[in-house]
């Protein structure tokens, strides 16, 4: 592509470039953006935490929603002004959007000069320094339908930055491990499985490396990735390994404190799995497995390949092995087709199962799925509005039940950092000397809010939960 920019700015090297990330959406992105930092760190780049003090700016994107890809767009809208008083920034679109759109999203946005997507983050050095030089360089993932070869190519690159990786997620003992990359699910809704590609499992030998190193620099909970990670497959040693093998292997890392997976999807839910939660220590009871409708007449439209009673029978399977396992789950409300009654049988499973918490999300067509090719958008937006705060008010009301049941118990705390809101709970609350408002997490994975001091960030402690809602349990450390 011709060049379009220059200046004296591009003789800068890449060492003093700094560059900050922006991740929308899912665990997904937020593991990528580690590899990104990691992969530009490599290359000499320093990353910032201001997007303002920044020569390069990268956006990695979400393509599942509508909305997500609205924001995304008027956020790059809103770069015009600096790019025209400074036109040797460089703005790069990452991720599923990257895939998704192509070399169409320099057109749409202007301001962007590179297009990577997601197999494609091992590139980002040079094509950082050919958009410098003025060219405007795609870089997409081979198609479903081609050749796998550049696609085990692009995830052994990227295998190779993880395993290297420094300790970082959510928390600084916190870290997110991909265990397998692409779906074949199919959900009609979806565009996954085209912007990410076909199921690819990593090999246990490389996940386990990366665990070891990354609790070996501090690290203390682990999360397992994949689009439906339950379906995770791999041969190695001589036998096949599923998920459960895999979570066997990794919580025998030494000092690992907790281990967590997501996301599950209800069909590849078995005996073996569930009992995992019981017999593997540090798997920790917490099972995010979406049901996104109640109603058999809408999942069998959305392609989920399951029905309401056999999602009840994943999770009693997965409760009558491991009793204390809290269930959470998401749900799609508008989705084409759905009536009054089916909307009612979404609201009677959410009662049934209790769910420890939910996300709920209204229905937009998604360019290249079967949903917007086959089935018209027919729930009216004020329809879906009402349905979506009344799905999300009965999910928060049976949420607060059952988080008050934990209101006089101890429970055992994981502190994350600093609460972000510290005047939270701050009725009657008087503070010891060098203490602030911290917030961690239990094993089932609820936010619980404490005072303590900053010493305990990282630590397991026992905390008293003495108030209780929808979302945090507040506790207080005992005197002894």
């Amino acid at each position: 592509m011709a060049p379009r920019r220059g200046g004296a700015y591009n003789d800068l090297p890449m060492d003093a470039l700094r560059v900050h990330i922006t991740a929308y959406g899912c665990q997904m992105n937020r593991l990528d953006a580690a590899l990104v930092a990691e992969v530009m760190q490599a290359a000499g780049a320093l990353i910032v935490a201001d997007a303002a003090e920044a020569d390069v700016l990268l956006y990695l994107t979400c393509a599942v929603r509508g909305h997500a890809e609205d924001r995304v767009f008027s956020n790059l809208g809103a770069l015009a002004a600096r790019k025209r008083r400074r036109p040797d920034l460089v703005v790069g679109l990452l991720g599923c959007m990257a895939q998704e759109h192509g070399e169409a999203a320099l057109a749409r946005a202007p301001v962007v000069d590179l297009v990577c997507a997601p197999g494609r983050l091992a590139d980002l050095p040079d094509l950082v320094a050919r958009a410098r030089a003025g060219e405007r360089p795609v870089a997409l993932d081979p198609r479903r339908e081609e050749s796998d070869a550049g696609g085990a190519a692009s995830d052994a690159a990227l295998d190779r930055i993880a395993v290297g990786r420094a300790p970082g997620g959510e928390w600084p003992g916190q870290a997110y491990v991909v265990a397998m990359r692409g779906c074949d699910n199919f959900c009609a809704y979806c565009v996954v499985p085209y912007v990410r590609g076909p199921e690819r499992s990593r090999p246990p030998e490389t996940i386990l490396e990366e665990a070891r190193r990354l609790v070996g620099g501090g690290v203390r909970e682990i999360t397992l990735l994949g689009q439906a990670v339950n379906r995770y497959q791999a041969a190695s040693g001589g036998r096949a390994w599923d998920l459960a093998d895999l979570l066997a292997a990794v919580a025998a890392v030494p000092d690992l404190a907790r281990l967590r997976f997501v996301t599950s999807h209800p069909g590849a839910m078995t005996p073996r799995l569930a009992l995992a939660f019981r017999d593997v220590p540090h798997v920790m009871p917490h099972l995010h497995m979406p049901a996104q409708a109640g109603s058999d007449a809408v999942l069998r439209r959305m392609n989920r390949g399951y029905t309401a009673a056999e999602y009840a029978a994943r999770v009693a399977m997965v409760r009558e092995a491991a009793p204390g396992v809290a269930v959470v789950s998401d749900f799609i409300v508008g989705f084409p087709g759905e009536t009054a009654a089916d909307f009612e049988a979404t609201l009677d499973l959410v009662r049934r199962m209790r769910f420890a918490a939910g996300f709920v999300f209204k229905y937009s067509p998604r360019p290249g799925t079967a949903a917007a090719r086959e089935f018209p958008d027919d729930v009216p937006a004020d329809q879906k509005r009402r349905r979506h705060q009344a799905l999300s008010e009965a999910i928060a009301a049976i949420a607060a039940e059952e988080n008050r049941r934990f209101v006089g118990r101890r429970v055992r705390v994981l502190v994350e950092g600093a609460s972000p809101r510290p005047n939270l709970h701050a009725a009657g609350r008087r503070l010891r000397p060098g203490w602030g408002q911290l917030r961690g997490r239990t094993p089932c994975h609820r936010l619980v809010v404490l005072d303590g001091p900053p010493e305990l960030i990282g630590r397991e402690v026992e905390a008293e939960v003495v108030e209780a809602g929808a979302v945090t349990m507040f506790g207080r450390i005992p005197e002894e």
